[in-house]
């Protein structure tokens, strides 16, 4: 069925395109064995690039990420209440959004500024410094189509470790940089959701004028408007399947888009699939990533961090430390002046920033076992914070 619209608001619209989106954190999915390789790889300094990575400063990234997802998110629910149809990832996105929030304010409590600049970092081949466990989190995203899987991120984790070992403030930050990273990549779809709902509605309104017109060369002046609307896969697809009504007025509208097709080496057939193609990818990533930001809540990274720690695998093969019993977290403010060492002082030496060491220091958050054994063994072994170091030889 054609809805009449509104021709002025139409023409208001007509030179209007909607600005090209940032391609989502997807590349060549990678099975186990080859995720420890690029692990080494980005260790190495072997890895130039990270797919769809591009310079930003974190804080301000994450802040916008929240406004744009809650735009997407917004507008997308005022259109379902409008009735119109929605995609899989949209729907993904109105379902989950209580999730996508508490996740957003996950990162922004657990990774704070001065927090994120004191991770060590890497050079890229462009001149781009990140945290190196930064690094490690998106090249995970990028080759798992983000999914999450506990022993699947410990392989890219061990394979970067087998090279270069990470801090305790390094392994400590890679659930909330992997949180991230996953919300950068829901970002990107929700912008490229919002937007191909923006080309169809531009396509309808086209499709309504040209059916509503007899005369041919209003017609022409009307499609003239947007030749580089028909480059876009979502337009055309819309457009031939409105125009696919076998009248007279269509008929002589595909002849034109298909001349715009037939200009950059495409045909109908080809814009279709590929239209498809790219709705079906992004409504497995969403899904990937709402069902991995799940994941991440359940997962007991205290028992990952001991299993990834490289300081609890030294200090197995030196001492007896694994005999040495739990350390609760309250007993952090006492094992830190017992070892005569500031707040400063411990968090410099575990790798973390201060706050993070107030926070354990007044148990307001469970410490990662591998910093509490580490403590723990230093205590039994009568060593000071000043040869905390020598331990690790």
């Amino acid at each position: 069925m054609n809805i009449q619209t509104n021709p002025a608001k139409i023409e208001a619209t007509s030179a209007s395109f909607p600005a090209l989106t940032e391609a989502p954190i997807r590349s060549n999915f990678l099975p186990e064995e080859r995720l420890r390789e690029v692990g080494a790889g980005l260790a190495k300094g072997d890895i130039k690039d990270l797919f769809g990575l591009a310079p930003f400063e974190f804080q301000a990234r994450i802040r916008d990420s929240a406004k744009k997802i809650l735009e997407v998110y917004r507008s997308t629910n005022a259109a379902q209440a409008k009735g119109e149809t929605i995609t899989p990832a949209a729907q993904w996105l109105l379902d989950n959004n209580y999730l996508v929030e508490e996740t957003i304010f996950q990162v922004k409590r657990d990774l704070p500024r001065r927090f994120y600049r004191q991770l060590p970092t890497l050079t890229l081949a462009d001149g781009t410094k990140l945290p190196r466990a930064f690094a490690v989190a998106w090249s995970y995203v990028e080759h798992s189509d983000s999914s999450v899987s506990a022993t699947m991120f410990k392989a890219i984790v061990e394979g970067f470790q087998s090279v270069e070992p990470l801090k305790i403030g390094e392994l400590w930050a890679l659930p909330s940089l992997l949180r991230f990273v996953l919300i950068e990549n829901l970002r990107r779809i929700a912008v490229r959701v919002n937007r191909t709902r923006q080309m169809r509605q531009i396509a309808n309104e086209v499709a309504d004028r040209v059916l509503a017109t007899d005369d041919n060369a209003d017609r022409q002046r009307i499609l003239s408007h947007y030749s580089s609307h028909a480059q876009d896969t979502t337009f055309a697809t819309q457009l031939l399947y409105r125009l696919r009504d076998g009248s007279q007025n269509a008929g002589r509208a595909l002849e034109w888009l298909e001349g715009e097709l037939e200009k950059t080496g495409s045909d109908a057939e080809e814009i279709i699939i590929g239209e498809h193609q790219t709705l079906s990818s992004g409504n497995v990533t969403t899904g990937n990533i709402i069902r991995g930001l799940r994941l991440i809540n359940d997962v007991d990274w205290t028992v990952w961090f001991e299993g990834v720690s490289r300081i609890d695998t030294l200090l197995r093969e030196k001492t007896d430390f694994a005999a040495l019993d739990f350390f609760s977290r309250d007993q952090y403010r006492t094992a830190i002046e017992k070892l005569g060492l500031s707040q400063v002082a411990a968090a410099k030496l575990l790798g973390v920033d201060e706050r993070t060491s107030r926070r354990w220091a007044n148990a307001e958050r469970d410490i990662p076992q591998p910093a509490a054994r580490f403590l723990q063994y230093l205590i039994a072994t009568n060593k000071t914070g000043t040869k905390a170091l020598q331990v690790l030889g």
